[in-house]
């Protein structure tokens, strides 16, 4: 019977060590399953949101106040992506359906080619964006965008960067997405 009980301890022992060595392992497995689900959450929200800021900007076109439905159309479309998180949002010519932003409108608008947006340009009313001398779409006037057959339309690009922030902080997720979708303006009826 001595050797029974001695066997019990000896297992209960075993038993704790094992538990100590796997509950980090499981609970790390658990909550990596989190952050990368949020993560990918994130992006699938991004995705959305570009895509939809990029049908508005091909079918409103030269429309004075397209920049304004692309951004706010955008935002819209990523319900799961604080505002506070989205860093930039860019309007910008293409050149083809497979064209990239120009690296230059990351960072900022460039005349005739692209307008960037960021913080205060998302709660901007729409009566500011009219393409005149201070409003924020004045780099490319949606008014100068082509769309007509004949000349032939422009390609529109939307890009959207948004900080995604690790939830637990266990692991590097904490990181910058970004997306973007280039579509043909769709030409007008004129």
């Amino acid at each position: 019977m001595g050797t029974a009980r001695r066997a019990t301890r000896s297992e209960r022992g075993v038993t704790l060590i094992e538990s100590a060595i796997a509950t980090p392992v499981v609970l790390l497995l658990i909550f990596g399953v989190l952050e990368f689900g949020l993560l990918f959450k994130d992006y699938l929200s991004l995705a959305n949101g570009v895509r939809d800021g990029a049908r508005q900007a091909s079918a409103l076109g030269t429309d004075v106040n397209t920049d304004y439905k692309v951004i706010q159309s955008a935002l819209k479309r990523m319900p799961a992506v604080n505002v506070a998180r989205v860093k930039r949002i860019v309007v910008f010519k293409a050149t083809s359906a497979d064209a990239t932003v120009p690296s230059s409108c990351r960072s900022g608008p460039v005349t005739n080619v692209c307008n960037s947006y960021s913080g205060s340009d998302f709660t901007r009313p729409e009566s500011q964006f009219n393409g005149g001398a201070n409003a924020p779409d004045r780099f490319w006037k949606p008014a100068s965008r082509k769309d007509r057959l004949s000349d032939p339309p422009d390609y529109v690009g939307v890009w959207i960067e948004v900080r995604h922030e690790a939830a637990t902080g266990l692991l590097p997720l904490t990181k910058d997405l970004r997306e973007e979708v280039v579509m043909r303006i769709e030409p007008s009826r004129m």
